[in-house]
């Protein structure tokens, strides 16, 4: 028994290592109902691009960022997303809707220039054109989902007091080496996610990086070495804590990079701040998993399934050691990756099974220890049928949408209008919360995402903050509104204004 696994069991910890936060980030592209980029300008309800933390914009204008609220659970998590996809959609005008898939439809000259030119956020103009420049438009432009995760903090206390405060020097090296671990165990199982979870089969917009003997479809474009990463040569190792710190502030220092910002890995270390140094003096808060394409299959863009399994995974591999000769180990998984990304969706290499059968008994093994619900040993479930028959894996479904032509322009409008005639059936103004609250405090929440106003919502409260003030309201309050509830709000936070006076 290693000694993490020895301090949860002697001071009876395991509850928490299921009681660890989430929080979904989803980049999506606003497009015409015929595939053309939408040119109409950023819903002005949404206030500051620049400071509401939920609704934002990405490299292009017309790319939409939703980040939800971390919040422990699948169901939570998920059910943030549809929130804040339903206001998004309830914005958009006639004739847009949201494209489903990582790869953007084939665009014209004139669109791909808007996407690489037009950047209405001045705060971000230098580094926009840095990426455009070096990247390329076509690079740019893939969407996906990034899941950010952090380790239950009383677990990470826990651990640190009964024995681990002997081993580290700081709290701050500990949670490093703790969160790091994790990232590296990520990063050695990567070609399985990517075999699982990849959606990515063809280029819409061919980057000018590409191999003229690359053959479509493949498994997922966004996530090999032509899609969303790092320039060769620049790749960032994971090794060890330390040599990746060592490498990103000398990627930053001599220039090749334009800031952390640019480390494109599967997986990032944040930390409270947003620099390198806070991270190594504070820690890390959590993970940024980063490599998961959308799923068009799944209203929400990432399926319960996914993140089931992926919380499992991280909760066994806090509890099992890494691997002997871990530096050869990492090299080996990038290949293998590489190799699992560019094949034919329906192919699987002859290793794929005999190297992912263990690791999945394993799981099952830490799930039937724990006792955890039925959700995650169906994750597993579905993880084994994938494995026997890559016609079910994302990419293994998504060969029977593409066109003769070799594209999914008719898939992906397809799916985006029903996703766009759904939502404009829901009677609620946020149906995810139905039931759960009155219909004029999903107004007042609706509200508040636009004007950036933190929301936290809690089984017998509504918490409202912005800055250093906050709000509380009973969850079952019904309001009647005598100037609307967004009057209603800036009369109670009349410094949103002051704080969005850029409008951008």
């Amino acid at each position: 028994m290693s000694k993490l696994s020895q301090i949860i069991a002697e001071n009876e910890l395991s509850s928490l290592l299921t009681k660890n936060y989430m929080g979904l980030e989803l980049e999506e592209h606003r497009l015409l109902k015929d595939g053309r980029i939408s040119r109409y300008p950023y819903p002005a309800e949404f206030l500051s691009r620049r400071h509401n933390p939920y609704l934002k914009t990405d490299f292009a204008d017309n790319m939409l960022e939703i980040s939800g609220t971390p919040t422990l659970g699948t169901d939570a998590n998920l059910a943030n997303l549809a929130m804040l996809q339903q206001l998004v959609t309830d914005h958009l005008q006639a004739d847009e809707i949201i494209w489903p898939l990582s790869i953007a439809p084939a665009f014209s000259k004139d669109d791909l220039d808007f996407a690489g030119s037009f950047n209405t956020r001045f705060w971000m103009a230098e580094y926009h054109d840095y990426l455009q420049q070096k990247y390329g438009t076509a690079r740019e432009i893939f969407t996906g989902v990034h899941i950010n995760y952090s380790i239950n903090q009383t677990l990470v206390r826990s651990l640190w007091d009964h024995g681990f405060n002997e081993d580290f020097a700081t709290l701050a090296d500990f949670k490093n080496a703790l969160n790091f671990k994790l990232a590296q165990s990520f990063v050695l199982w990567r070609w399985l996610f990517t075999y699982f979870f990849g959606a990515s089969p063809i280029a819409g917009n061919l980057p000018s990086n590409l191999p003229r003997d690359l053959r479509f479809p493949v498994r997922s474009l966004r996530s090999s070495s032509y899609g969303y990463a790092n320039q060769k040569g620049e790749e960032i190792t994971y090794d060890s804590f330390e040599e990746q710190l060592a490498q990103l502030k000398q990627r930053i220092d001599q220039h090749q990079f334009f800031s952390m910002h640019e480390f494109y890995g599967p997986v990032r270390l944040k930390g409270r701040g947003d620099s390198l140094a806070d991270l190594q003096n504070n820690g890390t808060e959590r993970l940024e998993f980063r490599s998961f394409d959308l799923d068009p299959f799944t209203p929400a863009r990432v399926s319960p399934a996914a993140l089931n399994f992926l919380e499992l995974f991280l909760i066994n591999a806090l509890l099992q050691p890494l691997p002997e000769k871990l530096a050869e180990q990492l090299k080996l998984a990038a290949q293998r990756n590489e190799q699992i990304a560019l094949q034919h969706p329906a192919e699987v290499f002859a290793w794929v099974k005999p190297l992912a059968a263990p690791l999945i008994k394993q799981l099952r093994a830490t799930a039937a220890q724990l006792n955890l619900p039925d959700k995650y040993a169906k994750s597993l479930d579905l993880a084994e049928q994938r494995l026997e028959n890559p016609a079910l894996t994302l990419s293994g479904q998504l060969l029977d949408h593409i066109s003769p032509q070799g594209d999914l322009l008719e898939f992906g409008l397809t799916t985006a209008l029903a996703d766009r005639k759904r939502i404009a059936e829901y009677t609620e103004p946020l149906a995810a919360l139905k039931g759960k609250c009155s219909a004029s405090l999903q107004s007042l929440i609706r509200q508040a995402v636009e004007l950036g106003i933190k929301v936290r919502l809690d089984q017998h409260h509504l918490h409202l903050q912005l800055k250093e003030h906050e709000e509380i309201f009973p969850i079952h309050v019904t309001f009647d509104y005598q100037i609307g509830p967004r009057e209603y709000l800036l009369s109670l936070f009349p410094e949103v204004l002051k704080i969005n006076n850029d409008q951008q």
